[in-house]
């Protein structure tokens, strides 16, 4: 259950879900399903969320995030890549608007917060919210059909060695068009102010300072609602083709170390499907490289797809030793 508040034109509300894909499919649907104004406060459990034009294999450390069963999630809004664990809070204003939107007064509220506290918290740049010179939280926005998103992530306890581990990208060498992340010194809120909150009593007393006020009359979504966030998120948010397919162009090049010697490919790849590949290394082969590249050309880059779609194809018929887990490797 959602409980939702007033709060002057806004209804406000926590979500107690810690699944980033429903939440980011919430902020959608409250964005293009309903016509009132939200003030939408939210905990994600470990995930990366990616911004709406970067490519996920230049942001992150996939090697890593997989390892650690850590989500990877594209939002609707841009802006860089962002570690969510349960010492993030998030924030998200979902508004009547046509254009842009001041970012630095639509946050004023959220900074009067942070200075309720002790923090001296100021907006900086672009898009970012910094005290004592870190950055404590980084801001997006989108608007579509009259409506808004505007949102942002505050930093209290997350775990700053695993943001550090997942927001590194294996030293690949790729080439791509998406939008690049700036890196930036961050820390925690607790750590400046050197509180012991929980998390959750901190996110209690952000919201009850943007209530204002204890006697709002209470709401909540109805089946049908959650019904449709559900549906959002299994058809959109929890697929590979939105979160790693629907990318722009980019170029990689991954080595492994083989069955079959020092095995290296490298393919472009447009809307999660090759373009275009080429396989080289120090093994030996038995056949013209370039027929084995022609089998690629076209298919998906989900691991999964993948796996089965070359399922068929006699490796070792191609290049001495070699196996299709050889192969599967340098998509991973």
């Amino acid at each position: 259950m959602i409980i939702l508040k007033t709060q002057g034109k806004h209804l406000i509300f926590i979500s107690d879900s810690t699944n980033p894909a429903y939440n980011l499919a919430c902020e959608e649907y409250l964005l293009t399903k309903k016509s009132e104004e939200f003030l939408f406060l939210w905990r994600n459990s470990a995930s990366v969320i990616i911004g709406r034009n970067q490519n996920a294999h230049a942001e992150i450390n996939l090697d890593f995030v997989q390892k650690n069963n850590i989500p990877v999630v594209r939002r609707l809004t841009g802006g860089g890549a962002v570690f969510h664990d349960l010492g993030n809070i998030n924030f998200s204003y979902i508004i009547n608007s046509d254009k842009l939107v001041d970012l630095k007064n639509q946050f004023s509220k959220i900074i009067d917060f942070l200075k309720s506290i002790g923090l001296d918290a100021v907006f900086s740049g672009r898009n970012d919210i910094i005290a004592d010179g870190y950055k404590i939280s980084g801001t997006a926005q989108v608007s579509k059909n009259g409506r808004a998103i505007v949102h942002g992530t505050l930093l209290y306890s997350a775990d700053l060695s695993v943001l550090s581990e997942a927001l590194t990208p294996n030293p690949l060498k790729l080439q791509s068009k998406g939008i690049s992340s700036v890196k930036s010194r961050v820390a925690n809120i607790s750590s400046l102010l050197d509180i012991d909150k929980t998390p959750s009593q901190f996110l209690n007393d952000m919201y009850y300072f943007l209530l204002n006020d204890g006697d709002c009359p209470k709401a909540s979504f109805s089946e049908t609602d959650v019904s449709e966030i559900e549906k959002l998120r299994k058809s959109k948010y929890s697929t590979w083709d939105w979160n790693f397919g629907d990318a722009p162009k980019f170029t990689i090049e991954k080595s492994v170390l083989s069955s079959c010697g020092l095995l290296t490919a490298n393919y472009t790849v447009r809307n999660g499907l090759i373009e275009n590949i080429r396989f080289f290394g120090d093994f030996n082969a038995l056949r013209e490289i370039h027929e084995l590249e022609k089998l690629f050309v076209g298919l998906s880059t989900n691991p999964d797809l993948l796996k089965e779609q070359i399922g068929t194809i006699d490796f070792n018929s191609f290049i001495q030793n070699s196996t299709t887990e050889d192969f599967l490797k340098l998509f991973n």
